[in-house]
């Protein structure tokens, strides 16, 4: 019969995750989208990438809903810092292209030294470490052979305005 203290170092308790166990404990093996750094750190361009790898992860499954797997995916990014305006009543348009503009942390809200008295500084979060960019969560979903939906979702960086990303209108 084994001891304890023999068998804790046969042990070996993790699981594989897809998408590199973004939003769970970092996985012991090779590949992971944690690091010791940060992952809602997005001034960093291997950040990105890890987070770009998770997005490939995650679509490289087909969905039997679209706005189930937009659900999922946004709760997966919240744990990253990252979020998108997605509700029930967003229209969304399999076989065309959607952009959702990403916000770090919800944003920011408040006032400045130069912010009018009536007004307030609303930004996405990204745009003060980013210089003025933004990121934009693209997102292009197309039914496949088999009934299910194949997306391939990518983040990009867009300059300035914010309103370069046109997120889809919710349905009235």
């Amino acid at each position: 019969m084994k001891k304890f203290k023999q068998l804790k170092t046969e042990l070996f308790e993790s699981e594989n995750m897809d998408g590199g166990a973004l939003g769970q404990w970092p996985t012991n093996g090779p590949q992971s989208a944690h690091s010791d750094y940060g992952i809602h750190r997005i001034e960093s361009e291997e950040q990105i990438q890890r987070l770009q790898a998770f997005l490939n992860t995650f679509t490289a499954r087909e969905y039997l809903d679209v706005r189930a797997a937009l659900s999922l995916l946004r709760v997966k990014l919240n744990f990253a810092g990252l979020d998108f305006d997605f509700n029930n009543k967003t229209e969304i348009t399999a076989e065309s292209p959607m952009a959702f503009q990403l916000k770090r942390f919800g944003g920011t809200f408040g006032k400045t030294p130069t912010t009018p008295h009536n007004e307030f500084t609303v930004t996405d979060g990204i745009e003060d470490v980013l210089g003025g960019d933004h990121l934009v969560l693209m997102v292009d979903a197309k039914e496949s052979d088999s009934g299910m939906y194949k997306m391939k979702i990518t983040i990009t960086q867009q300059p300035g305005n914010p309103k370069n990303a046109k997120t889809p209108k919710p349905q009235v």
